[in-house]
């Protein structure tokens, strides 16, 4: 069945292994795992593992760490303040920060990625694709080619690690 959790926090733990997972309003140590369905994740704070193995996986407005991943699906991810590290082997990956935390990581490994981040951050950019795009402007140092970016944006910092295997796109807000 499906899973519906809501106004929790301190420790979550929460699988099943058929049905769909939203959580909303949550904070602390969250893990939320599904084998069938999709994750629709709204106003989560804390570290958040929140996985499927079969569905797409949508999350709005995450503070702290999140990790999250599916098999076989897309992932949509906006108004994120947080670490981030998400992973598909299915679909493709659309992701917006709004602020940076201590790392990005991105696997699409069938599809293709969308990435927006903050500007005037300091990022170590290391960015893999068949296609990849970013208008990285003057504050870049480093390699920029067909179908990689390596480098430091606006004196270096925080890694940024996205591989895509098709098109990789990189904008700022």
């Amino acid at each position: 069945g499906s899973i519906q959790v809501s106004n929790s926090g301190e420790n979550i733990d929460l699988e099943t292994s058929g049905g769909s997972i939203h959580a909303d309003n949550c904070k602390g140590t969250i893990k939320l795992g599904t084998s069938g369905g999709s994750l629709r994740l709204n106003e989560l704070d804390g570290k958040v593992d929140a996985t499927t193995s079969g569905g797409s996986i949508q999350a709005n407005n995450i503070k702290g760490d999140l990790h999250t991943g599916t098999s076989g699906g897309s992932i949509n991810l906006s108004g994120l303040d947080c670490s981030l590290d998400t992973y598909t082997s299915g679909g493709s990956i659309h992701a917006q920060l709004n602020q940076v935390g201590k790392f990005v990581k991105i696997d699409a490994s069938g599809g293709h990625v969308d990435l927006q981040l903050p500007s005037n951050k300091g990022l170590d950019l290391n960015l893999h694709g068949s296609r990849v795009s970013a208008d990285l402007g003057s504050n870049f140092s480093g390699s920029k080619e067909k179908d990689s970016v390596e480098g430091k944006l606006n004196g270096g910092g925080i890694p940024v690690d996205v591989s895509g295997g098709s098109r990789v796109s990189l904008t700022f807000n």
